[in-house]
């Protein structure tokens, strides 16, 4: 019989859903999610206590809504998920506020003693917050922004909706008005809250954005690179490769010389 934790999958592939819901839907209430909206929406209705994380999702990378759950809903725990493990990948699941890492295909059955850590240190976090008169070591605080539940929800709608925006027309021209526009805020609020909600300036987001699916279409036979500048909305070639050698530190001509994970 399920008890009163709750636990969401979001995952693209209904199978790791329904293998996670078989190994511990007897122990917990567990939903699923298959897009970054939709697992922020369930998080937004229902108080989720843990999230299983896919790394990729089709609407957003896994990171970026990695950092809005913990942005508006800190004391969620997340373990992030991903089928293209690297040493990266790890470094900014944890950079990011993810409290574990599993690289796919991983032993279901393992779950419950990788998750029963996790989530006392959530009960005696919530006991501490609850009782000022205790405190334990090292635990962090995990409470919620203050402010109205219905208002935080609102935001973090707002912050997922320019990021799924941004992911939409990275190929064309992305002004920071038409983004707040997006998001319903005017253009100093929002970059206020996006650089509270993802740890970046837009700008710098979009860049970082832009160079990520360059390095995804790099390693497709048959692109120029030319044509993968143009197809990420850099208007010119010589502040593609400035951008991209910043972030990856190496010229996008070197980058595709040799496999990357």
């Amino acid at each position: 019989m399920a008890t009163e934790t709750f636990i969401l999958v979001v995952d693209d592939d209904p199978g790791v859903g329904e293998a996670i819901s078989s190994a511990l839907g007897g122990t917990y209430s567990v939903q699923t999610a298959m897009t970054g909206a939709a697992a922020l929406e369930a998080i937004s209705s229902t108080p989720i206590d843990l999230v299983f994380l896919d790394h990729r999702l089709p609407d957003l990378p896994g990171t970026d809504v990695l950092r809005v759950i913990k942005r508006f809903f800190p004391s969620t725990l997340v373990i992030m998920m991903t089928g293209y493990g690297s040493e990266d990948v790890a470094v900014d699941a944890f950079r990011g506020g993810a409290r574990d890492y599993l690289k796919k295909p991983f032993d279901y059955r393992q779950l419950h003693q990788r998750i029963a850590p996790l989530l006392a240190l959530r009960r005696t976090s919530a006991e501490r917050r609850k009782n000022p008169l205790v405190h334990v070591a090292g635990l962090p605080d995990a409470s919620e922004p203050n402010g109205d539940h219905a208002e935080t929800n609102h935001r973090a709608r707002a912050i997922l909706r320019a990021i799924r925006y941004i992911e939409e027309n990275l190929d064309g021209t992305l002004s920071l008005e038409a983004v707040a526009r997006v998001a319903g805020m005017s253009k100093y609020h929002f970059c206020r809250r996006f650089k509270e909600s993802s740890g970046l300036h837009f700008r710098e987001f979009l860049a970082r954005r832009r160079v990520e699916r360059a390095k995804e279409l790099l390693k497709r036979q048959g692109r120029t690179i030319t044509d993968v500048f143009r197809d990420v909305g850099f208007k010119d070639m010589t502040h593609f490769t400035r951008v991209f050698k910043r972030l990856v530190g190496e010229l996008p001509s070197d980058f595709r010389r040799h496999p990357h994970a």
